[in-house]
């Protein structure tokens, strides 16, 4: 969907968990800020390569893990962005987890939380999300990390 110019391109994966794409170039959109007010979204994990100076506006919460595109998060990312999406959903608050098209790393992340705290397998956590975000498409490197991520949660 196109707002005023802008891209809106996300889905609800969880209750509190929505997977998306980097809705505005640049810091501080005034669209995303009002789509996170709306969706109330207070927790931001950005998962692309390219930092924002500023977190949207509204957030309280917002957690940069540089990853490569078409790369998976390392493990210690892994960890720690499982570890604050956890934080957000026990308190129940919203958090957008973002790449830039939320296609690959995104969805990966998520995952690597539906394995670690919501006890899923690799292929159950990734069908779950693509039931919810069909044009996801994990490459391999980031099925491959999953299913070591999978291991050090079992």
């Amino acid at each position: 969907m196109i707002m005023d110019g802008h891209r809106t391109d996300y889905s609800q994966i969880t209750e509190n968990i929505i997977i998306g794409s980097d809705l505005c170039p640049g810091p501080g959109c005034p669209v995303h800020s009002e789509e996170f007010k709306n969706l109330g979204v207070c927790a931001e994990v950005n998962l692309e390569i390219e930092r924002n100076e500023k977190p949207t506006p509204g957030i309280d919460v917002y957690l940069w893990l540089p990853t490569e595109d078409k790369q998976a998060p390392n493990p210690d990312q892994l960890a720690i962005g499982t570890a604050a999406i956890n934080e957000m959903v026990k308190t129940n608050k919203t958090i957008y987890v973002h790449c830039r098209n939320g296609h690959g790393r995104s969805p990966t992340m998520v995952a690597a939380y539906l394995i670690r705290y919501r006890n899923m397998g690799v292929s159950e956590a990734i069908a779950l999300i693509k039931q919810k975000r069909p044009e996801i498409h994990p490459e391999e490197v980031q099925i491959k990390a999953l299913e070591e991520f999978y291991k050090t949660c079992a």
